[in-house]
Formats: structure tokens, C-alpha cells, sequence
């Protein structure tokens, strides 16, 4: 009987994390939703993060040049790095079935967070003050680019808390459903879990990053999408196998998931960070339809490792450190050709598209590019930005000038008392694109208007015939930005999951 309980109530809660994560997706594709949306939220987490202010000040009271460090080292593991370095040793070590679940996960709790960062806009704590002290981003002297990129974000959820979670629990998860692990050992893997995602958890207060709204939210994300994955890996895995069918359906997923993902008050990395790893997911897709022998069975730890080639490679490190050297430097020959080739190519195959047409296809960012008419301002511009980041290494503010700034206030009461507040205060071109942003909720999709400014120190437009379109800062069309990021992703992903195997069957390895 209570076996039949406990059933019961495992299907209903899957059944519930499937609908939360289906609906959330159906909403991102509703984009006259996301306005209403923002309205009603944004105001609640901006309470929530003034009443967390104190959580963090508590904890950064500990601050220690050692804690730091570790605290900073161990977030290194929920980066783009890391996943770039990891997931793709899984499909060259016999794991291929794991590698595959774990890039489409990953994807999906990508997605998701950044959806909601974006859809929310809620600030995170970095340089705000609460009573008479000042709240610190302790990383930021970080010489780490991906580090100061994160935390150019919107705080809500926390990206570190919900990756780490889905990750690390659906691995343990993985092992002990394909009978590798004992059970025993799976729930001593799941503590140690536990305590991982609660440590990253800890050191996004510490850090200055994330109130404990933000870790809430983070934790509740990814269990619904942990879970929700879980109850359909089933169908994904059959779904793969459908071969050229699946390529398909991953490409027009991604298309339609990209162009709808909601549109933040300000410009922010995060869409970036979704198309990456959007690229990679389609690469992988695309190359295991081009090798299916190579990713069957799933797990392959025996086959390879009792092969006469690991035997005659001397030992079993000797063999898996030529297989994981020679794919790599496949890989490491398609990163650094893709995405420079997609930037040359991809503007002259997008002057056949009138300018209707690419209006229909614009990615949801903000115009970064100086008018055409500030060329002679440029060099001001890179004065004012070196300023600017010398400001943000002081701790007085966390993004650049184009970004939403929540600062700490005193607000005086009708009867004399005074508290401090959150006040959200932005640089004019951010200001002018919020205010697009809300007047623009009622057009049609696909309308693009570029602002009137860019970031400080920002190119005008490479090519002045295409100033109504949106640019990035260096004055490229976003269009071609992000369809070159997606592609040199994608062929990453095509190097780890359908060049590198052949190359290893043609090898012998």
C-alpha cells in the first residue's frame, strides 16, 4: 500500500514538473505575455531582494582572502568552460548516452534560467548599500572574463544554483538507473550532491551575486526541470535515433525558442550564453545522426576498455589520453575556424534577404552600436568606459552603462521614520530602451527598432545602409552575430559527437 502511495505521488509530482516546464515554455513563445508579466513580477522581486540584503551582508561579515578563493574556484564549475572541457570527454570515454541527456539538460536549464532572468529583470545586490555599509562583489578584481560576464545578468534565479543542481543530480541519477552504482552508493552520491549545490549556493551570498530569493528560485527551477527531464528522457532518447527527423525538429526548436525568448529592460549576456549552448545542443543532435553506430550502445565503459586497442595502448590512462588528444585537437580545429569563417560568410549571404525579411528575424537585444554620426566620438567613448570599469572594480556599481543599476535609497515615511530602499536607476540609452520595450509590447513580432545610442566607446554600424537594424558594439548586424555564434557552436558539437567518432573508427582507437 504504501509502495502504491509513494507511486502515486512520484507520477503526480513528475506530472506536475512536466506541466510547470511546459507552460513556462509556452509562455516564452507567447510573447504578448511577457509585458503583463514583468509588470506583476518585477516589483515583487525587487521587494524580495531589498529584504535579502541583510543575508548577504551576513554572510560577506566572513569575508577571507582563502574563502573567497575557494568560493570563486568552486563557481568555475557551472561555466561555459567547464562544460566545454567535461561534457564532451563523456562521448570519447565510452559514455556517449550520458553525454547526450547531459547536453540536452543542460540546454534546457540554460534556457530556462536565462528566460526568467530576462522575462523578471530582477537586480542582483552588487554594490548596493544596506544601513551604513555597502555591500561588496568580492570577485570583482577577477581577471576572469566569463566571471565579470555573469555577473552582468539579472539575479533571478540563480544560474549557478540551478545548473549545479541539474547536473550533478541527474548524473547520480543516470548511474543508478543504468545499474552501474548500488543503490547505497547512489545515496551517498546524492548527499555529497547536496552539500555541493549548497555550497555554489553559498558562495553566490558570499560573492555578493544573489540574495536568497534568487537560490530559491534557482533550487525550485531546477528541480522542475530536473525532474520534468528525468520523466522524459525516455522519449528524447527514442526521439534521437529518429536521425535526420530529429535534426530537423532540434533546428526548428532552437529557431523558434531563440526568437521568442523574452526581451530584458537592459542588454545582458544571457541570450549569448542560450545560443551557445542552443549551437551545441543542434551540433550534437545533428552529429549523432551522422554517426549513430558510434553512440550505440549508450554506455560503451566495457566494449572500449577490454578492446584489444586499450590493451595494446600499455594501460587504460594511456588509451583514454590518446582518445581525449586527438579529439580535442579536432575540436579545438573547428572552434578557432568556425565562428571567424560564419562572420565572413554569413553577411554576404544575408544581403540576398531585403530588410523586411531580416526585421522577421532579430534577436531579442538591445541596439549597442554608437550612432552613425559618433564615429568622431569614439575616442571619448573609450575614456568614458575605461572610467566606467575602474568604478566597477571599486565596487560602486556592477554593469556597464547600458545596464539596469539597482541602488540602495533612504525613503522618509509620512511620519518621520526612514529605511532604505531599492531604486532602479538607468544610463539614458537604457532608459530609452526600457521604455521602448514597454511601448513595443503591443506590436508584432519581428519589428525591430535600433535606440538612438549605444554603449560608451561602441563602433556605428559597419555598414550605414543597415543603421535601422540592431548592431552590437562593435557595430555588427545582431542578426549575424547571433547566427554565427549559434553555427560555430553547432559545429563543436558536430566535432565531439560526429567527426571525432569517425575518426576514432578510422584510427582503430
Amino acid at each position: 500500500m504504501l509502495w502504491t502511495l509513494a507511486g502515486v505521488l512520484h507520477a503526480g509530482f513528475s506530472a506536475l514538473c512536466v506541466a510547470l516546464v511546459a507552460a513556462f515554455l509556452l509562455l516564452v513563445c507567447t510573447p504578448v505575455l511577457h509585458q503583463p508579466v514583468r509588470a506583476r513580477l518585477r516589483p515583487l522581486a525587487l521587494q524580495e531582494v531589498e529584504q535579502g540584503l541583510s543575508w548577504v551582508l551576513a554572510a560577506q561579515r566572513w569575508q577571507h582572502p582563502l574563502l573567497t578563493s575557494l568560493f570563486m574556484h568552486s563557481s568555475h564549475s557551472v561555466s561555459v568552460t567547464f562544460y566545454a572541457s567535461f561534457l564532451p570527454t563523456l562521448f570519447w570515454l565510452g559514455l556517449p548516452e550520458l553525454g547526450r541527456d547531459l547536453v540536452l539538460l543542460m540546454t534546457l536549464s540554460l534556457f530556462v534560467g536565462n528566460a526568467i532572468k530576462d522575462l523578471v529583470c530582477s537586480p542582483r545586490p552588487l554594490g548596493l548599500a544596506y544601513g551604513r555599509q555597502r555591500l561588496k562583489f568580492l570577485a570583482a578584481d577577477s581577471s576572469d572574463e566569463e566571471v565579470q560576464l555573469n555577473a552582468k545578468e539579472y539575479g533571478l534565479p540563480s544560474s549557478h544554483t540551478l545548473n549545479s543542481l541539474c547536473l550533478n543530480f541527474f548524473a547520480v541519477w543516470y548511474f543508478y538507473d543504468r545499474g552501474l552504482i548500488a543503490s547505497g552508493t547512489a545515496l551517498t552520491l546524492y548527499g555529497i550532491v547536496f552539500l555541493w549545490v549548497t555550497w555554489i549556493a553559498a558562495s553566490r551570498l558570499y560573492l555578493g551575486l544573489h540574495t536568497p530569493v534568487d537560490i530559491l528560485a534557482g533550487a525550485l527551477a531546477g528541480l522542475a526541470v530536473l525532474v520534468c527531464f528525468i520523466s522524459v528522457e525516455g522519449l528524447l532518447s527514442r526521439w534521437i535515433l529518429h536521425g535526420p527527423a530529429a535534426v530537423l525538429h532540434a533546428a526548428l526548436a532552437s529557431l523558434v525558442l531563440l526568437r521568442l525568448h523574452p526581451r530584458p529592460l537592459a542588454h545582458t549576456p544571457s541570450f549569448e550564453f542560450t545560443t551557445s549552448f542552443m549551437g551545441a545542443m543542434f551540433g550534437v543532435v545533428a552529429g549523432m545522426a551522422l554517426t549513430p553506430h558510434a553512440h550505440q550502445p549508450g554506455v560503451q565503459l566495457a566494449q572500449l576498455w577490454s578492446s584489444p586497442s586499450s590493451r595494446l595502448a600499455g594501460s587504460r590512462l594511456l588509451w583514454a589520453l590518446r582518445r581525449l588528444g586527438i579529439c580535442s585537437v579536432i575540436v579545438a580545429a573547428m572552434k578557432e575556424s568556425s565562428k571567424p569563417l560564419f562572420l565572413a560568410v554569413l553577411p554576404l549571404l544575408y544581403r540576398f534577404f531585403p530588410l523586411p525579411i531580416r526585421r522577421l528575424w532579430q534577436p531579442p537585444v538591445h541596439n549597442l552600436a554608437a550612432p552613425p554620426t559618433a564615429a568622431a566620438g569614439a575616442q571619448h567613448g573609450h575614456q568614458e568606459q575605461d572610467e566606467q570599469q575602474r568604478r566597477r572594480r571599486n565596487g560602486r556599481q556592477h554593469a556597464d552603462s547600458d545596464s539596469a543599476i539597482d541602488e540602495a535609497v533612504t525613503i522618509e515615511g509620512q511620519n518621520g521614520e526612514r529605511r532604505e530602499g531599492v531604486r532602479t536607476r538607468r544610463s539614458a540609452a537604457a532608459a530609452g530602451a526600457a521604455a521602448a520595450d514597454k511601448a513595443g509590447g503591443s506590436k508584432q513580432a519581428g519589428q525591430a527598432t535600433a535606440p538612438a545610442g549605444g554603449l560608451p566607446g561602441a563602433l556605428p554600424p559597419q555598414d550605414p545602409r543597415l543603421a535601422e537594424l540592431p548592431h552590437d558594439a562593435k557595430g555588427r548586424p545582431w542578426d549575424v552575430v547571433v547566427t554565427a555564434r549559434f553555427f560555430s557552436y553547432a559545429a563543436i558539437g558536430v566535432a565531439v559527437a560526429g567527426v571525432s567518432p569517425r575518426v576514432l573508427d578510422a584510427l582503430g582507437w
